[in-house]
């Protein structure tokens, strides 16, 4: 990770791109074989505040109330049932 203060910015080598997520209506079907991204998200951005509900590497099923910002995670899958938007999922 590179800190840099004059310029105000991070790098983290950790995430190489990213793409916007549109909800799915279940996330039943989504395995990390089958991810809903087309790869598994090592966490996501939310840009609008709102619950954000997704299915994770091992097929739990997490609700993050008022989430927003950074949400750290191994995630294959976001429920349309998330009130959350612009939602950015990080390769």
């Amino acid at each position: 990770m590179k800190l840099e203060t004059q310029q105000a910015y991070v790098t983290n080598p950790q995430f190489v791109g990213g793409v916007a997520v549109t909800p799915t209506g279940s996330v039943v079907g989504v395995t990390p074989d089958n991810p809903q991204f087309g790869f598994v998200a090592g966490g996501l951005y939310v840009g609008g505040q709102g619950n954000l509900v997704v299915k994770t590497y091992d097929s739990s099923i997490l609700t993050f109330v008022s989430a927003s910002g950074f949400i750290p995670g191994i995630i294959t899958a976001v429920s349309s049932s998330s009130t959350a938007t612009n939602i950015i999922a990080l390769k």
